[in-house]
């Protein structure tokens, strides 16, 4: 088939397909919402446009009536892309399908058109399903603030704290994201998570509950050989580098190593490296390392996902360091 100019093209997608279609051509998106507006000389101003999905209430007034018959952009401020009926798409001329209880309709307009239709009694509004439309023409400048960010930090001029800190402003000030994306990427479980386990690893170090844990390792694994105290040395700062920083986490161990290495006759030297690739086994708390806390949020992670994902591979590292240790030191 070929087309030809004022053929009509019914197009019958997903959301998330159709989100991208129009995310990536901004200028189809702002025919699709203005094409109305010279007929109803409703146009609010906001460049911020955003999709909603809303469900025709049971004793609707718009239940037997087209969205054409009903003037749909002149009362809600929103123009329909899509209708599903009974979990399918219905392949047709929008303005010619009459719309039922229970039909639930794809709206694009701009978001404070939204609220209004919070308070309507025809259309029961999908709270969940409201997400803005991504600014593409701002993604290469947001890349840019990205990769600079991560310069920025890898080459030590600032840390990564105050690098993200710094991008963030950025990507607000110059529009890449506006302040209710912003808001809406703050989890407060995230930061219950990390206080709650920052102040447990911060007790364990003031009350000397860790160093009285170290000691009690060794002694535990000191009558089965050097090599036990080895592996055991390394499991333990493992555990406790993802309770603790693993900064905090090698100073603490390292006496205790270099210690049990003397009592035992051996050479320091692999009770060192223990520690060292122990401490950075942080891969089972979010709160371990600081690349796990930025990813936690976008990621939409949670506690147990790194526990349940990091945590084999700790004990994957522990186990393979036992079984090369005796190889490569002649334990």
């Amino acid at each position: 088939i070929t087309l030809q100019p004022g053929d009509l093209v019914i197009v019958a997608a997903t959301r998330q397909a159709l989100t991208d279609l129009l995310a990536g051509k901004p200028a189809m998106l702002n025919d699709i919402w203005r094409q109305g507006v010279a007929e109803t000389d409703d146009d609010t101003g906001d460049s911020q446009l955003g999709l909603v999905e809303a469900v025709i209430a049971p004793g609707s007034r718009m239940a037997g009536r087209t969205v054409e018959m009903l003037g749909f952009r002149r009362l809600t401020s929103a123009v329909t892309l899509g209708i599903q009926r009974r979990s399918r798409m219905i392949r047709a001329k929008l303005g010619e399908i009459r719309l039922e209880a229970g039909d639930t309709l794809l709206l694009c307009g701009p978001v404070s058109a939204f609220r209004s239709l919070r308070t309507s009694r025809d259309l029961i509004l999908l709270e969940w399903s409201q997400s803005e439309f991504p600014t593409t023409t701002k993604a290469l400048l947001a890349r840019v603030i990205t990769l600079a960010m991560v310069a920025v930090a890898a080459f030590g001029i600032a840390s990564i704290t105050l690098a993200s800190v710094i991008a963030a402003t950025a990507m607000i000030l110059l529009q890449c994201l506006n302040h209710r994306q912003a808001s809406r990427a703050l989890d407060l479980r995230i930061y219950l998570v990390i206080a709650a386990a920052l102040c447990m690893g911060t007790a364990l170090e003031l009350t000397g509950a860790a160093q009285l844990l170290a000691e009690m390792v060794v002694l535990a694994a000191e009558p089965y050989g050097t090599l036990a105290i080895l592996s055991a040395i390394f499991l333990a700062v493992a555990i406790l580098t993802n309770i603790l920083s693993n900064a905090a986490t090698a100073v603490l161990f390292t006496p205790i190593a270099l210690s049990a290495a003397e009592q035992t006759g051996a050479e320091p030297f692999p009770f060192l490296l223990a520690v060292i690739y122990a401490a950075n086994c942080a891969f089972a708390t979010p709160i371990a390392y600081q690349t796990n806390m930025l990813v936690m949020g976008p990621g939409h992670y949670k506690f147990g996902d790194f526990l349940r994902f990091g945590g084999p591979l700790v004990l994957l590292m522990w186990a393979a360091f036992t079984i090369v240790a005796p190889w490569r030191f002649d334990l």
